[in-house]
């Protein structure tokens, strides 16, 4: 995770467990050593990453078909990962140069475009709304490499536009909707231990903490047509758990027998995806399905 109180959302119940409510699935690469999912669809397509042997690469799963994404371009030639994927299938993530740095992508129709904020060191491309509103963050490093800013950005036929969350020194974007409602992280500062989620819907923006004592980190990863947040945050000992915010109501999410779990995206049906470390320090894709709704199509 990247890196405030509560201000507007005060309504909110305790942290509750998730396991009644969503019937989990892990995600697989055939043959792989790690399998990511960060976003999903409402077609149920579900975008991550797969490795079988270093680096990983970005990956489509699509009816239950494990596909690499545009293998012939720079995606299947370095460390590639799909971050989201928008209903007309459009692709966003990240890959990385020779020398180690991360440059944002956008793939459409088979046409990987690089995405560079201007001036930056690095860009990350996390989120894609039905629009082909792009959003993410760029840094700024040193010459030691060193981490000095941290900024939010949207991006729209060819244009970049910076955002900062009101009053923080770093701002991190991970999720738009078709609304343009937009959620992520700030600090402030670059070695701040705290981080909170916030969401910005017609220009008026709210932070939030998961309500739980001793949580440090609250970020807010990806945000569905109806509103609801789904993220990840840290608990007093260091644990990573994800969450769902639907309703003013905050569910922790922990995939069973975890040590660590994220969750990174989630659609209009409410199904959820992310990440989840094994027992065994294994890394691995999740499904978490709504029991009030059948498969995803």
């Amino acid at each position: 995770m990247h890196r405030v109180s509560l201000v507007a959302l005060t309504l909110l119940t305790l942290v509750i467990s998730a396991s009644a409510q969503f019937t989990f699935t892990s995600l697989d690469y055939p043959g792989g050593t790690l399998t990511t999912a960060r976003g999903i669809n409402d077609h149920g397509q579900i975008v991550g990453a797969y490795r079988i042997l270093p680096p990983r690469h970005a990956l489509l799963i699509e009816n239950g078909q494990y596909i690499p994404l545009a293998p012939n371009t720079v995606l299947g030639a370095t460390y590639s990962e799909a971050f989201k994927i928008n209903d007309r299938g459009d692709v966003v993530g990240v890959f990385l140069d020779v020398n180690g740095f991360s440059h944002g992508f956008l793939l459409r129709k088979g046409v990987v475009t690089t995405l560079d904020f201007p001036g930056a060191s690095e860009t990350l491309a996390l989120g894609i709304n039905a629009s082909g509103t792009v959003v993410g963050y760029w840094d700024v490093l040193d010459a030691n490499g060193n981490l000095l800013a941290i900024h939010g950005y949207t991006w729209k036929g060819g244009s970049f536009t910076q955002f900062d969350f009101p009053g923080a020194t770093d701002t991190s974007l991970f999720g738009i909707n078709a609304r343009g409602d937009v959620v992520g992280g700030w600090d402030t500062g670059v070695t701040s231990p705290i981080e909170h989620g916030f969401i910005c819907s017609n220009k008026q923006c709210t932070t939030f903490d998961v309500p739980v004592a001793g949580a440090t980190i609250t970020q807010g990863d990806d945000i569905n047509a109806h509103g609801d947040i789904a993220g990840g945050w840290v608990d007093a000992g260091g644990a990573l758990h994800g969450f769902l915010l639907a309703d003013g109501n905050f569910t922790s999410l922990d995939f069973p027998g975890a040590t660590t779990t994220i969750a990174f995206g989630i659609n209009a049906a409410g199904q959820i995806v992310g990440r989840y470390v094994a027992a065994d320090g294994s890394i691995h894709g999740f499904l978490a399905q709504p029991q009030n709704i059948g498969k995803p199509q």
